[in-house]
């Protein structure tokens, strides 16, 4: 960076032939790590990696990918589920990148070992490209602990689970990029290519992710151009190659961007939703549920926190607050310290949502993520997931800050990362369900029966129930992500998805099953007892076969408005 040497000085250990045993080593350390953290000791092929049900949408789209093509159907648009509208995957979490790598792995291990390889190696991967991001600018002990602040942030850990979210590596690649080509060492032919890659892939694993990254990439660059004249040049050559790459970028994903407009109505999300998954000011200091150090003391606290405990994941810790407030106090005066102190708080404060939430209290006090959340793309963002950028600026802030070499600031850097352990990652076994077993389903039903399944979308394994049975049913339902807007309508939907059985009408879930032209409600393991004894009012013929309760749905005209 020129004429910013003395602030991100190129690495002490210089390039040569002890360089790569640092590079393998942090490699085994963080992968040991990430088994400690997520697996510790679980099966690979019995288990599910994660909790809830949110792995489920995962394993299935590793499989769907690969059957889609086979089959010669539409990948980026699947009727089996929420039959006959279909789903659009894109408005999804379809992670299609990472499906079309693990396909080989999937195709002779299965989706399960797929995913729960792909969950141990999105926090190893996000590390250590964060680290060799860092020791571009840093020596290896320092570059390590960077390393570690970002791929085991408590953002990474409480998204553990959710591989769109997790597969954060791509982040460092674009820093460590932009910073070859500000020094010269890369070509702007190189840059443009890197560039225009690395957002492609970007957009194949996780679309909100990508939208906030290019945001996130603007304020950084108008803060870095107003801080110093002399950075100008290489910012202004930085945005050239941006601009040149977006081309590329754009040609590459025509198809998808085709499809997601062609679907654009399809899509209607809670507007309480960026209330919902936005982040509590005391969460940056107080750790959440995730983390190794929320006791029983603490949970009195972490209630004050917005949504579930998978959102809660902005917690710094005190040891990084306290060095990022020295950092910004003793070189506020140099430019590249202010700036990325002044970007940390934009991001902190995006993070907070719509408006500031204190004492389990939304306040009158407006944030300005109230007004972008009206804009395309990325006003279907979360603001909670500000979360990463900010873990990746503490991150840099600590290891330049470790850099200095004052006494006793790797410590203090250790300290940062200890506090940050996450807890236990939940295991699950594989729901695995007799009647769901490979053409079981066809013997007993017929061939591509229509479906409604229980428990509904997101309360129950149906997803997974269905690529067990290798996609040989559709369902009227699923979960890859919130109902359709059409499917809104029907007040079933939300009763059903809300899994609360004693607001279920069954006149409701009568007119909805009917309207789609669904055969079978199948209630299959786990099914609440309510939830079932609502359903048996209706009258329906009623049978039990293998462990689930199939209900016979009365033929009627199907209206599907």
């Amino acid at each position: 960076m020129n004429d910013v040497a003395v602030e991100l000085r190129a690495a002490d250990v210089a390039p040569g032939r002890g360089l790569w045993r640092w590079d393998v080593g942090a490699l085994a350390l963080y992968a040991g790590l990430s088994v400690l953290f997520i697996d510790h000791g679980a099966s690979l092929t019995g288990s599910i990696l994660g909790h809830r049900t949110d792995p489920f949408a995962f394993i299935w789209f590793l499989a769907w990918l690969p059957f889609a093509l086979s089959h010669h159907l539409n990948p980026l648009w699947s009727y089996l589920v929420w039959q006959p509208l279909g789903q659009a995957a894109l408005w999804t979490s379809s992670v299609p990148l990472l499906a079309a790598l693990a396909a080989p792995l999937t195709a002779a291990a299965g989706p399960v070992v797929s995913y729960n390889l792909l969950v141990l190696l999105a926090p190893a991967l996000a590390a250590w490209c964060m680290y060799r991001f860092c020791r571009a600018f840093a020596e290896a002990r320092a570059a390590l602990v960077g390393g570690f602040l970002f791929g085991f942030s408590t953002y990474q850990m409480a998204q553990a689970s959710t591989l769109n979210l997790s597969f954060t590596c791509l982040l460092p690649c674009l820093g460590w990029i932009a910073l070859a080509r500000w020094r010269g060492r890369i070509g702007r032919k190189a840059a443009v290519a890197l560039f225009a890659a690395a957002a492609v892939a970007q957009f194949l694993i996780c679309i909100e992710i990508f939208a906030i990254t290019a945001f996130f990439a603007g304020i950084g660059w108008m803060l870095l151009f107003a801080a110093s004249p002399g950075w100008r040049p290489g910012l202004v050559r930085l945005l050239a190659d941006l601009l040149i790459a977006a081309p590329f970028v754009l040609v590459v994903l025509s198809p998808c961007i085709v499809s997601m407009a062609g679907s654009l109505g399809y899509v209607h999300l809670p507007s309480l939703w960026p209330y919902f998954f936005a982040a509590s000011p005391t969460g940056f200091l107080i750790p959440g549920q995730n983390t190794l150090l929320s006791l029983p003391p603490l949970w009195r606290l972490t209630r004050e926190f917005i949504g579930d405990f998978q959102e809660q994941d902005t917690y710094l810790g005190l040891p990084l607050l306290l060095v990022i407030y020295g950092y910004a106090r003793a070189r506020w005066r140099a430019p590249l310290a202010r700036s990325l102190t002044l970007l940390l708080l934009v991001l902190a404060v995006f993070s907070l949502g719509p408006h500031l939430w204190l004492g389990e209290y939304y306040t009158a006090i407006r944030l300005p993520w109230d007004a972008l959340r009206r804009l395309p793309l990325l006003g279907e963002a979360q603001p909670v997931r500000f979360a990463l950028y900010v873990a990746f600026i503490a991150a840099v802030i600590a290891v330049l800050w470790i850099q200095e070499r004052a006494p006793g600031r790797l410590w203090v850097g250790v300290a940062a990362c200890v506090v940050i352990m996450p807890a236990a990652h939940s295991v699950e076994p594989a729901p695995v369900s007799a009647f769901f077993a490979p053409g079981r389903v066809q013997a007993v039903l017929g061939p591509a029966p229509r479906i409604l399944v229980l428990p509904f979308a997101i309360n129950g394994a149906d997803m997974f129930w269905q690529l067990e049975n290798r996609f040989g049913f559709s369902q009227t339902g699923g979960y890859l992500g919130f109902p359709p807007a059409a499917m809104q309508a029907y007040p079933a939907v939300g009763e059903l998805f809300g899994g609360q059985a004693d607001m279920l009408s069954p006149a409701d879930l009568a007119r909805f099953v009917t309207a789609m032209g669904t055969q079978y409600v199948v209630a299959g393991p786990g099914t609440p007892p309510a939830l079932l004894a609502k359903v048996a009012t209706l009258g329906w013929p009623e049978r039990q076969v293998d462990d689930v309760t199939i209900f016979d749905v009365p033929k009627g005209p199907a209206t599907h408005g």
